[in-house]
């Protein structure tokens, strides 16, 4: 577990300070504008093999400069192989632009899935490991405008019983400049976690959130379950100056549930 989690600390951290610098690299006299949003998640350790297995992956950038320069990025990986069970994704998205009248935004997004038919009288169980970071930045004020949303969540769901039985929640969002700023986690009581850690600067010009999380799932079911897994990760971000009179929330406003509900849909 402490493999993967070196692992995506390590990645995000260098990625997204070689792209801030490649950003502030470009024009230093002018006023410019940087959002990222990354998230890694694994899952390890399973107690049994899955019946199925599957994964969704997309990415969608959107730059419209008016006068000014923008870029957009968006990536997402997904694998979920077996023996052993071992499920890995990871998407980023950020967008920078500079001087004025310019809208940059990207959205990704990755998925997880797997089915399990439990046997009575038995634990199911699994490990896992992520990180979510979150980085904006301006210059001015009065007209720029930089946000990022991410969220990290799993469900799993009693197929026959059409209900969800446990889930794990990580959301954070930067709204720079502005106070609806916040990086917290939510949980069943089946999901452990193992002293997560949550660092975040909010407030001024540039604003940061960034949560390491490593825990377990473990339930014993008394009857035959068929179980499926979802795990869904979703990153978006934006700058624009100066601010649009209407805008797309960067916050996931349906929650861990609606997306897992929205993917379960889609598999049967």
């Amino acid at each position: 577990m402490t493999k993967y989690l070196g692992f995506t600390k390590q990645f995000s951290l260098i990625t997204t300070s070689m792209l801030a610098s490649c950003v502030l690299a470009i024009s230093p006299s002018r006023a410019a504008t940087f959002a990222s949003s990354d998230g890694k998640f694994a899952l390890i350790n399973f107690s049994q093999s899955a019946s199925t297995v599957s994964t969704g992956t997309e990415a969608n950038a959107l730059a419209i400069g008016n006068g000014g320069m923008v870029a957009a990025l968006a990536e997402s990986q997904a694998f979920f192989v077996q023996p052993p069970l071992v499920g890995f994704n990871s998407s980023l998205s950020q967008v920078f632009g500079e001087n004025k009248d310019y809208l940059g935004e990207a959205i990704s997004e990755a998925t997880l899935i797997g089915l399990f038919d439990v046997a009575e009288k038995t634990t199911f169980s699994f490990d896992f490991a992520g990180i979510l970071n979150l980085s904006t930045s301006i210059d001015e004020p009065s007209v720029e405008n930089a946000r990022a949303s991410g969220e990290i969540s799993f469900a799993l769901f009693d197929i026959s019983k059409n209900s969800i039985l446990d889930f794990f929640s990580l959301a954070g969002n930067l709204i720079t400049k502005g106070d609806k700023d916040f990086i917290a986690y939510q949980k069943s009581d089946n999901v452990t976690l193992n002293n997560p850690v949550i660092q975040s600067n909010f407030g001024g010009k540039q604003e940061s959130a960034t949560a390491i999380v490593e825990g377990s799932f473990k339930s014993t079911f008394e009857k035959q379950t068929n179980l499926a897994l979802i795990e869904v990760k979703r990153n978006r971000v934006r700058v624009s100056t100066p601010e649009p009179s209407t805008y797309l929330a960067l916050l996931l406003s349906s929650g861990v549930i609606a997306v897992a509900l929205k993917r379960k849909r889609q598999l049967f």
